[in-house]
């Protein structure tokens, strides 16, 4: 997974160069003498991260987990401004990560051929139990602004699903009087591409976020029909 992640964060290092080195056009205004055969340019929101809670869907009624499951979006974008008009196409590469704490351990079950929640017995103390969720991602979106800085985009991303793990610190589940600290990457039947739709609104750089994930995180009949969905803010960072 440091592999992975270093090649993302490598590749968004390059478009942005490649990005820099375009003229800087003011995505708000247009040029008075811009000739009416100008090509579509690269213009601003070229990076942007989103910051969300998630809210896990289709969760077990028994399990609880905690009001708050940060995780973050970043993506790389090409912005390609249809001339003359205040709407643009956005394509990118991105990287979203999302979190789960809960009370239960996600196990594999041989006989079932399935992953399980196994709800920890209240005599089993623990500091942490989160599930992490990692995709790679390419974002395609319409983009609209308006001159005075008010601006919306919709859009898809597909991609692929990196890592499922989950990470836990506490009271050993099979003997509580010892400690235990391990993180479990052996999570089986994770569906291996995902699709989810969003939406950002808001002014200039800051917007507000939504994402729905309709892919389930693991294959049908193989494990929790579980997907997340997220709301937050978006920063426009260059």
């Amino acid at each position: 997974m440091k592999r992975q992640l270093l090649t993302i964060i490598l590749l968004c290092i390059s478009v942005l160069q490649a990005l820099n080195a375009q003229t800087l056009k003011n995505p708000y205004t247009t040029p008075k003498d811009t000739a009416t055969d100008e090509p579509l340019v690269v213009f601003r929101d070229r990076l942007i991260m989103d910051i969300y809670h998630t809210f896990w869907m289709n969760m077990p009624t028994e399990i609880t987990h905690l009001k708050f499951d940060p995780g973050f979006n970043v993506s790389a974008i090409w912005d390609f401004k249809i001339k003359n008009k205040p709407i643009a196409i956005g394509l990118g590469v991105g990287l979203s990560y999302y979190t789960q704490y809960s009370n239960a351990l996600l196990r594999y079950d041989k006989d079932a051929d399935m992953m399980k929640y196994y709800l920890l017995p209240e005599v089993v103390k623990y500091k942490v139990l989160k599930m992490n969720y990692f995709n790679v991602n390419v974002p395609l979106e319409f983009r609209y602004r308006n001159p005075n800085g008010f601006k919306f985009s919709v859009g898809a991303r597909v991609g692929w699903v990196a890592e499922v793990s989950q990470k836990y610190k506490g009271n050993d589940p099979a003997v509580p009087a010892d400690s235990a600290r391990f993180k479990n990457l052996l999570i089986m039947h994770r569906t291996k591409y995902h699709v989810d739709v969003y939406a950002r609104i808001g002014w200039k750089f800051v917007n507000v976020y939504y994402c729905f994930q309709p892919t389930p995180l693991f294959v049908e009949s193989k494990g929790p029909k579980i997907y997340p969905m997220s709301v937050g803010i978006s920063l426009s960072l260059f």
